[in-house]
């Protein structure tokens, strides 16, 4: 499928701010495709060059309509505009309904705002998360669904025989237990993780799996050689930006080990055993103003923290992998309070259910 000129009306459209919208974005779509609904991805182009290319060529390969957005077009018509962001879109389109599917789960209060309220529709990850909006905006117009978080059916849907290909393609032992390592940019655990990590880990399989900013920020480029000097043992798997949907990662892999990324909360949801790793560098003017480092971290993930095991020392961190993957029902009861409260029902099929509303709200 070709780039899509746009001149008739859709279903949906999904307003696709960056390339990492799509993988929340994506088994919704694969389910409107089942479906034979005519829906268009609105790729806004606001990543590197090389990653919007990626964006146009991932929807090729899926033969999903999409369009590049220019401000001088007309507006596109849809049925539902779907939205991935925090912000309510400020360009033309011409919709019926807003639908917000926000990309990631975090804990911010950015998720408790008016903004979000104004759509029509909200596709929430748990029945904790309808009340607390309930409760702060008692008036609002807002229907909220709770249907848990789409982004996870890929993770959960993935075949043994795609499981298996990845393994194959990766070069890995399908012998070997999997670590996924998905460290943030700032503050990051990177810097502190040894030289030959890798080779401290031998009998495991290494996935790694960076941020974005950390495969292109050149603020971060010390992270990206570090890391491709880890990609040179064998038992390591390093994830380009091309690789930018983690839940075939989630799937494939035994344990998580991570920082400050709210990855930690898709990988818990799948009952796994989540490492935290604690022991990250802080630039020189957070360790002289304590503050900064209260103000940087997300104070309302303290209370979520409990999913997982948090470390200190590399030394503690090879202690934790083994001991987890020993026994990973360990901390399986707060995996489960926790993702029930803000990751909501884990059952492969939130897209259907969001398909069934959305055709609910198309016979009114």
């Amino acid at each position: 499928m070709e780039k899509e000129i746009v001149n008739n009306k859709y279903y949906a459209l999904f307003v696709t701010q960056h390339l990492y919208f799509i993988p929340q974005f994506y088994p919704i779509a694969k389910e409107l495709q089942k479906r034979n609904e005519n829906f268009l991805f609105l790729l806004m182009g606001k990543d590197l060059p090389f990653q919007n290319q990626i964006a146009e060529d991932f929807c090729l390969d899926n033969n999903f309509k999409f369009v590049i957005y220019d401000e001088n077009a007309p507006a596109i018509k849809c049925k539902y505009m779907i939205n991935g962001g925090n912000k309510f879109p400020v360009f033309p389109i011409d919709y019926q309904y807003s639908v917000s599917v926000v990309h990631g789960i975090g804990t911010k209060a950015g998720y408790y705002t008016d903004i979000l309220n104004s759509h029509d529709i909200r596709f929430i990850e748990g029945q904790k998360r309808v009340d607390t909006i309930l409760e702060l905006f008692p008036d609002t117009k807002c229907n909220l669904f709770n249907v848990g978080f789409a982004k996870l059916d890929t993770a959960i849907n993935l075949s043994g025989s795609e499981k298996e290909q990845m393994f194959k393609q990766f070069n890995l032992d399908t012998s070997k237990k999997t670590i996924l390592y998905a460290p943030t940019f700032y503050p990051s655990s990177i810097e502190n993780m040894p030289l030959n990590f890798p080779e401290e880990f031998k009998e495991y399989n290494i996935i790694i799996k960076p941020h974005f900013f950390s495969l292109q920020r050149k603020k971060y480029i010390h992270q990206y050689k570090k890391m491709q000097k880890w990609n040179k043992y064998n038992n390591v798997y390093f994830a380009q930006s091309k690789d930018f949907d983690l839940c075939p990662f989630l799937a494939v892999s035994d344990i998580m080990i991570s920082d400050e990324s709210s990855a930690i909360f898709e990988f818990a949801a799948l009952n796994k055993p989540v490492i935290l790793n604690k022991n990250v560098r802080y630039r020189l003017s957070y360790r002289i103003f304590k503050w900064k480092i209260k103000k940087r971290l997300d104070s309302e993930m303290n209370q979520y923290r409990k999913v997982g095991t948090a470390v200190d020392t590399f030394k503690a961190l090879k202690y934790a992998v083994e001991e987890e993957l020993k026994n990973p029902a360990k901390n399986e009861k707060y995996r489960k309070e926790i993702c029930d409260q803000i990751v909501g029902q884990v059952d492969g099929k939130v897209s259907v259910r969001i398909a069934d509303i959305l055709e609910k709200f198309n016979s009114k």
